[in-house]
């Protein structure tokens, strides 16, 4: 009757296997989620890529597709350099307006919110008409480059002869 109860050897043997078995497969769940892991690394590192690709793609060709617009924002901050092309474009407009002008200063302040631009500002005396000096004002309002009127000033000496300042801003690349 005692045939049916096993021995001590078989239960050790069970007990060995059975956690053999449960080590066995936590080290086998440990290699498979380690191995899973790197594949989903690798598929994260080539879809990113894939996609740094795809954007700078869809950059160059919205770039591309934009090239007049870009061109003209560019154009609205002076380069470095340009100075005097932007200098003698004022003095072609104030010529054209007939009137007579001085440029009392120019000053360049570096613009605070953004350090790579800088804003230059330009006082000019002038004299003449009042319709001239308006004219000369709606010209400096309308050059290519990025100008903001800030003040004008203009007083009467004599009939019909105006005289003034006005004051602007244009904006500039460092």
């Amino acid at each position: 009757m005692n045939n049916w109860i096993p021995k001590n050897k078989i239960v050790m043997s069970a007990t060995i296997m059975a956690a053999l078995s449960v080590v066995l497969y936590f080290a086998s769940l440990f290699i498979v989620l380690r191995e899973i892991k790197k594949v989903e690394n690798f598929y994260h590192d080539t879809e990113s890529e894939f996609f740094k690709e795809k954007k700078f793609l869809a950059i160059k060709s919205i770039a591309e597709a934009n090239k007049e617009p870009i061109q003209t924002l560019r154009n609205f901050f002076i380069q470095k350099g340009d100075e005097v092309k932007f200098i003698e474009q004022i003095e072609a407009v104030a010529r054209r307006s007939a009137i007579k002008f001085e440029i009392v200063s120019i000053d360049a302040k570096a613009n605070q919110p953004d350090p790579l631009k800088e804003d230059i500002e330009v006082k000019i005396g002038m004299e003449g008409s009042w319709k001239n000096i308006i004219y000369f004002i709606d010209k400096l309002k309308k050059m290519p480059f990025g100008v903001l009127i800030e003040k004008v000033n203009l007083d009467v000496n004599i009939p019909s002869q105006w005289s003034g300042l006005v004051e602007f801003i244009i904006f500039r690349e460092k």
